[in-house]
């Protein structure tokens, strides 16, 4: 590891065994790397449902091509701004493996329909739920139940927002609020200070550049993105000369998909090398280089990148197809959540008879007044569940000839 980095960098929350051949940062990459957390993106939902079709990308695999993205940020950066592995690629690369650890089933439409449930029990949102996963479900030892014990530096890699639930909009964006132990041990005390830390921002970019991207690629091969709907989606539109450009480079390389790809991939490139490092103002900056040192992207590249996330969202993730599939997993989750949890904050019951052996065993430490333990119990155990496993729940229980007695639950 190199001097970048402090104690203050690599202090854990809470002891952790000692580890001789590897460094702190890549016992955290691998711990995220071999959890169960990280192998259910598989089956969670990029754009397209998981298991369409074996070319379309998954979180799973967004997450590794985010990693790689990342990687090459950190490599870029090292060789031609500070001429040393400075910034540490092992950080950088579990933090990107991590980032979606929180999202679940369904995406987006998923995310906000657990957030709507839990309205009076302290919101959901994937970014809170990451936090939650890696600081307290994933295990390092058999038994533990206090988390992967990670340390300031991944924490701190993740956290793209800093603000409490109770002092947000509640729509998204939010830690909750028994996270703010959290939020005291990344910044040191009890004062929270705003803005992410400089490999959050490298997670952040390599994730934008790799949905943009990659959203256009699944798109293309779904036969969402063709030079018909881009010409139809660009007219009306009041375009600057650059992104005109752009997008005629897009429908010019339309024609062949191995161009296509070609192209996309030389995106990538020019999106990563387009990234400049900066020194900046910040009150943790005399404590880390984390914060001494930001970055910051090319005008001409965000432009780009800005254009193709808003052909991929207005073409592919408005259509029709697509926002059918996403009021189906919605209501799933809404129907579920409402069946295993009944009433409301005012009034409510628990319909403890169908709750697979995990939540019989986690419900008995739960006070059976307490809403807010008790929804967010339900809550964590459909976050968790993917685009495969949660309508085989909602077939169980709704389907008459479906699940039998020797069914796994």
């Amino acid at each position: 590891m190199s001097n970048f980095y402090n104690h203050f960098d690599t202090e854990t929350l809470g002891t952790r065994h000692n580890d001789h051949y590897r460094s702190v940062f890549q016992v955290d990459r691998d711990r995220v790397l071999y959890s169960a957390a990280f192998r259910r993106l598989q089956n969670k939902t990029q754009v397209f449902k998981s298991g369409a079709h074996d070319f379309y990308r998954t979180r799973l695999t967004h997450s590794l091509e985010v990693a790689q993205i990342g990687r090459s940020i950190v490599n870029y950066l090292n060789k031609t701004v500070f001429k040393s592995p400075a910034i540490d690629v092992d950080l950088v690369e579990g933090i990107c493996l991590a980032h979606d650890l929180g999202n679940p089933p369904y995406g987006h439409p998923g995310e906000s329909m657990l957030n709507d449930l839990m309205r009076d029990a302290g919101g959901f949102e994937g970014n809170a739920q990451t936090l939650k996963i890696i600081a307290e479900q994933l295990h390092e030892d058999p038994g533990s139940d206090e988390g992967m014990k990670p340390s300031r530096a991944f924490i701190d890699g993740i956290l793209k927002y800093k603000i409490l639930w109770s002092d947000s909009s509640k729509k998204d964006k939010f830690l909750y609020d028994d996270q703010r132990i959290y939020l005291d041990f990344v910044n040191g005390g009890d004062t929270h200070f705003p803005g992410c830390s400089l490999e959050c921002q490298i997670m952040n970019w390599a994730d934008d550049v790799a949905y943009s991207l990659h959203d256009l690629s699944d798109g293309y091969l779904a036969g969402f993105v063709n030079q018909k709907e881009i010409d139809s989606w660009a007219q009306g539109r009041s375009m600057n000369a650059e992104e005109s450009k752009y997008l005629d480079t897009v429908i010019k390389k339309l024609d062949h998909k191995e161009d296509f790809n070609r192209f996309l991939a030389s995106r990538t490139g020019r999106f990563i090398e387009g990234v400049r490092l900066i020194e900046r103002k910040h009150p943790l900056a005399s404590h880390t280089n984390r914060y001494r040192y930001g970055i910051e992207i090319d005008p001409e590249v965000k432009a780009e990148n800005t254009l193709y996330k808003r052909l991929a969202v207005d073409i592919i993730f408005r259509s029709p197809q697509l926002e059918q599939l996403e009021f189906k997993g919605r209501y799933i989750l809404k129907r579920l959540f409402e069946t295993y949890l009944q009433g409301n904050k005012k009034a409510f019951q628990l319909n403890d008879k169908i709750l697979p052996s995990s939540l019989r065993e986690k419900a008995k430490n739960i006070n059976t007044l307490d809403y807010i333990a008790i929804a967010r119990m339900i809550c964590d155990h459909f976050a968790e569940q993917t685009d495969i496993s949660l309508p085989k729940i909602y077939k169980r229980l709704f389907d008459p000839d479906y699940g039998s007695f020797y069914d796994i639950i």
